[in-house]
């Protein structure tokens, strides 16, 4: 078949992987290559991503962000996901700026992915004293954080979709997409329940606090969602999908859209939703392989925060990155175990005070 008939072929298909697996149709005896297969992936993701084209929810928004909210601002503050790990270590980083003279509720927009919307919540929402303290008691009582959000044993469906994550080697439409319907195939932790759960850490707040801005994955069409204070969504709504770890929680639903977590796209942090700042503080929790191979990140999709970085700092932003990495003294972890919750916190009030003289530049 000659290269242009294939190419209408292949855009024209409406049976897309399935008319590419066959030889006969590609007119040959040889087996499609990989690219062939992913050229009809990606225009199969494509075909499901325009059945959102003319929805008006004000929810997704491409990468890079257009228009950012950051431009023209001046503090702002991005922090990635991580389940507890990375939430019990900006307790105590928080902790170590609030409590030495950096009030990072002066920031201007804070956008936070998982463990970073709920804690960045807290933050903004004065919550962040009693989810403190609430964090430091089941920090000592791990068991009672395990019946929160069980991690020990997974159903088929859940192994199924958490697997699918670990061998993800690439963030396309196509590969979100998978990991987004595997998602809404797995038994997990209902939204009601997780909602619930969220509310324990956030109380009475209903509203996303001004400045806030959350991000979630569309488990349909792999679209990036940013959920901002003005969207009229229940603050632990946008949190819950947030934080729905495919295969562990959710997914949640936010207005007519399914949604799981926000790191799982092709960005852990979302740092072009701050582009244009005046300076930035990022939190992440890995930046190289062999980081997340040590168990800091429950799935192996491209990790862009470095880039991201390099970006922000193209553009005039000044960055003070803070790559949590592993907890010292350990070579591995698990960051949905319970039991680093205690040394976690510690660590993050040790390393926020180590990084007090370069913050109080940056920030007051």
């Amino acid at each position: 078949m000659p290269q242009s008939s294939r190419r209408h072929f292949l855009k024209s298909s409406a049976v897309g992987a399935a008319a590419v697996a066959s030889t006969q149709a590609l007119g040959n005896a040889s087996t499609p290559t990989s690219k062939v297969v992913a050229e009809v992936q990606n225009l199969e993701a494509k075909k499901i991503q325009a059945t959102t084209a003319s929805w008006d929810d004000g929810l997704a928004h491409p990468i890079p962000y257009k228009n950012a909210p950051g431009k023209g601002r001046d503090r702002a503050i991005v922090l990635g996901g991580g389940s507890e790990y990375m939430s019990s270590f900006l307790v105590g980083y928080f902790h170590a700026m609030l409590s030495n003279g950096v009030n990072l509720r002066l920031a201007d927009i804070v956008v936070g992915t998982s463990a970073g919307a709920i804690l960045g919540s807290a933050l903004l929402g004065s919550r962040l004293d009693l989810f403190s303290a609430e964090f430091n008691l089941l920090a000592d009582y791990p068991k009672i954080m395990a019946k929160f959000i069980p991690t020990e044993k997974f159903t088929s469906s859940q192994q199924r979709v958490m697997k699918m994550g670990i061998d993800a080697k690439d963030g396309s439409p196509a590969t979100i997409q998978a990991i987004g319907h595997a998602a809404m195939a797995a038994k997990s932790i209902p939204q009601d329940k997780f909602e619930t759960n969220i509310k324990v850490f956030l109380g009475n707040m209903k509203a996303i606090p001004p400045k806030m801005y959350i991000t979630a994955i569309d488990c349909y069409t792999a679209e990036r969602l940013v959920i901002a204070p003005d969207s009229g969504v229940p603050v632990a709504t946008a949190v819950a999908a947030s934080a729905s770890a495919p295969g562990v929680t959710g997914p949640t639903w936010v207005k007519d859209r399914v949604c799981m977590d926000g790191s799982i796209g092709p960005t852990e942090t979302h740092c072009d939703i701050v582009a244009g700042s005046k300076r930035a503080l990022v939190i992440a929790l890995a930046d190289t392989l062999e980081q997340e191979k040590a168990g800091l990140r429950l799935n192996h999709l491209p990790n862009t925060i470095l880039q991201e970085v390099r970006d922000l700092e193209a553009g005039g932003t000044k960055v003070k990155l803070v790559v949590i990495g592993m907890l010292p003294g350990r070579k591995t972890l698990s960051v949905v175990d319970p039991k680093i919750m205690a040394p976690a916190i510690k660590y993050g009030y040790e390393r926020g005070m180590q990084d007090l003289p370069e913050m109080k530049q940056l920030w007051v």
